[in-house]
């Protein structure tokens, strides 16, 4: 009959397992003053479960860390080049809506821009509030406009910051992206305001995965931002030239 180890005996062993625990930890030469040990202690493989040396066991530990290691600097390295890249975007959009010359021109421009230098398959402004352009423009809506008010009370829910991967009803969808709504499978809203404007930008995707709830913002806020001083500013020029 197999006798089951007393809770005495268990406490015993696991406060001797921490006492050698501490004296290897203190003592990092020990076994280079007794390498005869080395030899003699075998580890189970972790895939092959035969017994291994702990020298070996070492080399293997290490060889494991090395490479994560390598894969975490590759990582790095790769999302250093994709914040450079995201930053010369933002640096020629911005310079393209400084440059625009009217805020017909600003508009198209921005958006036709944001397409293709975010390789996006739908982008949408819609806007309400005073100052309102001369011109007329799909962009600025009614203040009860029903679209507007679904996305701000995304917005809302996320105390304005913008919301990812929220794919919004298909109604709203239709009326934002037209005929390019059938291929969007995420979206991404920017609130927009300043000067007694406010509105939303919507990005939208082809890919579901190109715009995530757990994604950073921080980006996508400073478009809104770039696009919101632009077209401020354009309709402050044509109030004060009135």
């Amino acid at each position: 009959m197999n006798k089951q180890p007393s809770s005495e005996g268990i406490e015993r062993t696991t406060g001797w397992e921490e006492t050698v625990t501490r004296f290897l930890e203190s003592t990092p030469d020990y076994f280079l003053r007794h390498p005869e040990l080395l030899a003699a202690l075998v580890i189970p493989h972790p895939e092959t479960g035969r017994a291994v040396s702990l020298v070996e066991r070492q080399v293997r530990v290490l060889r494991d860390q090395n490479d994560t290691h390598t894969r975490q600097l590759h990582e790095l390295i790769a999302n250093a080049r994709d914040n450079d890249q995201l930053a010369e975007r933002l640096q020629r959009f911005a310079l393209a809506v400084v440059d625009a010359a009217a805020l017909d021109d600003l508009l198209d421009t921005a958006q036709d821009m944001l397409r293709q230098e975010f390789s996006l398959d739908g982008v949408a402004v819609r806007l309400t509030g005073n100052p309102r352009p001369a011109c007329v423009r799909p962009e600025f809506v009614e203040a009860n406009d029903a679209t507007l008010d679904a996305l701000q009370i995304l917005l809302a829910e996320r105390n304005g910051q913008p919301v990812c991967g929220v794919l919004p009803e298909v109604s709203i969808i239709t009326n934002l992206f037209g005929p390019s709504a059938d291929a969007i499978r995420s979206t991404a809203i920017i609130g927009l305001e300043r000067r007694g404007l406010h509105g939303v930008l919507v990005l939208g995707s082809g890919d579901a995965q190109r715009f995530r709830p757990d994604m950073g913002t921080v980006y996508l806020a400073r478009l809104g931002d770039l696009l919101m001083a632009g077209i401020a500013r354009h309709l402050t020029a044509a109030v004060h030239a009135e």
